[in-house]
């Protein structure tokens, strides 16, 4: 699935919604920007960042927050209904992008929705699943 290259926001909260998913991750949540615009439409978010400085402000907000970053993250598996990673492998080199899918992939619940993008020219935001 794709999602719109200018905002994919909506269109992933519209997917959790249809789907009845009430939960997400959001990796490099950063301040906790996209973790209140979560929260304001109704779906608990969890976020993690490599950042301890910006941990601390998203918590300041009011957002549960840890320091943590892919490939390892400190969760147990199949637990979150939905991960949101727009930015997960941005700066990382290509032949690293296929262990953070799967590390997002452990921890996502069977079939749940994870937003990444392939930062490539002309890739957009994609929705893949984690395995059934």
């Amino acid at each position: 699935m794709e999602l719109s290259a200018q905002d994919p926001f909506p269109d992933f909260v519209a997917l959790l919604k249809a789907e009845g998913r009430r939960g997400v991750l959001g990796l490099d949540c950063g301040q906790g920007t996209d973790g209140l615009r979560f929260v304001r439409s109704g779906i608990h978010f969890t976020g993690v960042d490599p950042s301890e400085e910006n941990v601390h402000s998203a918590r300041a907000r009011g957002l549960e927050a840890s320091v943590a970053a892919a490939p390892a993250l400190p969760f147990a598996d199949s637990v979150f209904p939905a991960v949101w990673a727009p930015d997960a492998l941005a700066g990382l080199p290509p032949e690293e992008w296929e262990g953070v899918v799967r590390e997002l992939q452990r921890v996502a619940a069977p079939g749940a929705p994870i937003a990444v993008v392939r930062p490539e020219p002309g890739e957009g935001y994609t929705v893949v699943r984690s395995p059934a």
